[in-house]
């Protein structure tokens, strides 16, 4: 399943409710576009993180990510893949048109063209007498055994409703609120074996550096670029590209920043959407910002130069300009 921000997201946002209450796998990608609505249709932006973070009614267990470069979407998705099939939850991609629509020489042995498939925890044949099938059991994982469809003693009832342990729905008007909370804990206890399966993200280049820029998805390439040329100026840079944004591990995170000099967050939207979620979920500030949302993406010369001035106590927002070609 596929989406662009700006079309079809009502849809999408009640497929994404429907396949966490009857825990069905389903990946969704959302290519961001510059909006709001249809805004720029062929530009790039950062835009759609908060809108991913909330989409769907209700608390559920998911997860998001967001690949660093064309090369890496072909490795984030069969592992984002594994991940919603063996927790039985939505996963989403944040990809943008960066990406999408950008071009990257890749070495073929560079890329896993039969990666691993990890389904989880399927029943695929009848086998010996059994106990009546729960597709919802409880269990202490959250995450219930799938039968695969048409396995004989395995019929069961799949609604977007919530339900007791056989599928069978709560009533509306006297809900059974011991099991309404019983099934509600069961799926988000997947949450801590997600955390687990997903791993946290690593600082690039010297421990020590006078400044740390901190990205996620699509900056990391020209984030890089940036350390490489600041390096040059005599600035010592390493960088920190989020990759999954849900789980965060955000004590990880705290823990690699603790000792940082300087942080920037590099971001490709208008209100600083990462940092206002990594603020949520950690309480973390960083000394600045750099922004651009004019739908173009960063120049490597972008960053160093907002660098440059924020280090020189000139600001702690930088919005670069993007340079119009004549």
């Amino acid at each position: 399943m596929s989406a662009t921000s700006g079309g079809g997201f009502a849809l999408m946002s009640e497929g994404l409710g429907l396949a966490a209450q009857a825990e069905i796998p389903i990946v969704v990608i959302d290519c961001q576009r510059a909006g709001p609505s249809t805004g720029v249709p062929t530009k790039t932006e950062q835009g759609d993180l908060w809108q991913m973070l909330g989409a769907a009614f209700g608390d559920y267990p998911r997860v998001i990510a967001a690949p660093l470069d064309i090369a890496d979407c072909f490795t984030l998705i069969p592992e984002i893949f594994n991940v919603a099939d063996k927790f039985q939850c939505p996963g989403i991609v944040l990809c943008d048109l960066l990406l999408a629509e950008g071009r990257l020489s890749v070495d073929p042995k560079e890329l896993d063209f039969a990666p691993v498939i990890d389904r989880g925890e399927l029943i695929t044949s009848n086998g010996n007498a059994h106990e009546p099938y729960k597709r919802y059991k409880i269990t202490e994982s959250g995450v219930s055994p799938r039968a695969i469809p048409g396995i004989p003693g395995f019929t069961h009832v799949v609604s977007s409703d919530e339900h007791d342990e056989d599928g069978v729905l709560i009533s509306d008007m006297f809900t059974n609120t011991s099991k309404r909370r019983a099934m509600m804990e069961k799926r988000m206890r997947k949450t801590v074996g997600i955390e687990a399966a997903v791993p946290p993200p690593t600082i690039h280049g010297p421990a020590q550096a006078d400044v740390t820029l901190i990205g996620w998805g699509s900056t990391y390439g020209v984030i890089d670029e940036a350390c490489e040329l600041l390096r040059e100026q005599g600035i010592t840079a390493n960088y920190l590209p989020i990759r999954w944004l849900v789980p965060l591990h955000g004590d990880a995170i705290l823990d690699l920043l603790k000792d940082a000099k300087h942080t920037i967050i590099v971001e490709n939207n208008y209100s600083g959407q990462f940092a206002r979620y990594l603020r949520s979920e950690t309480s973390f500030v960083p000394n600045g910002h750099i922004r651009k949302y004019d739908g173009e993406p960063f120049m490597p010369h972008h960053i160093v130069e907002a660098v440059k001035a924020q280090l020189a106590g000139k600001t702690n927002l930088s919005v670069p300009t993007h340079e119009v070609m004549v």
